[in-house]
């Protein structure tokens, strides 16, 4: 489904309540979306107009969800009712430090230091999600002449960790270095700390 019509009809940033409605889902399951990094956004903390929302990253989403890359990742019936909070299965985990320096040695030609703009095509994520990422502390960058520049190994560690292996959606580049990291394991005759991810 082409979704280009929503470009015309909301703003750049919009709210929960509107993300809701654009995809014509619950307010619980909104919520959850945004909590859980599925739709990246800006969260301010407060009671009322907690969420920022990207119009492109709820575009992204539609066009994932049409593609049924994230039927694996919603818990399905969670949302219809009851009072429990729906839980996404973990992945298995794999070895942190082996998996960062796998990371670390298919880098090896990038800088020490990124920009926003290479991590994001390195990694495969929103400039959004690196921003968040960064003001919680779990990818650690400086500010260099207005330019934020994030740190190669620091972004190896986080998405080798085990919260890193079990972000919600994982980009493209991320999942196939997971596989690439699990068949190198395999071909070594080392047994990896998990069942195959995908």
């Amino acid at each position: 489904m082409d979704y280009c019509h929503l470009r015309k009809e909301f703003p750049e940033t919009i709210s929960m309540d509107q993300l809701y409605r654009i995809c014509h889902i619950s307010k619980r399951k909104a919520h959850w979306l945004l909590e859980n990094g599925i739709i990246p956004c800006r969260d301010s903390g407060k009671h009322t107009r907690r969420f920022s929302i990207s119009l492109e990253e709820v575009i992204r989403f539609l066009e994932l969800r049409d593609a049924g890359v994230l039927e694996e990742v919603i818990p399905h019936g969670a949302f219809s009712g009851g009072s429990s909070r729906p839980v996404c299965p973990a992945r298995r985990e794999l070895d942190e430090e082996r998996l960062c320096a796998y990371l670390l040695e298919c880098w090896q030609d990038w800088p020490d230091m990124l920009t926003t703009r290479q991590t994001a095509e390195l990694c495969g994520y929103s400039l959004t999600t690196l921003n968040r990422w960064w003001s919680r502390g779990q990818v650690k960058g400086v500010k260099y002449r207005n330019e934020l520049l994030y740190s190669k190994e620091s972004l190896a560690c986080w998405l080798a960790s085990v919260k890193g292996q079990n972000i919600a959606v994982l980009s493209k580049q991320h999942r196939e270095w997971m596989k690439g990291f699990q068949a190198e394991e395999q071909n070594s005759g080392m047994e990896p700390n998990s069942m195959p991810l995908f």
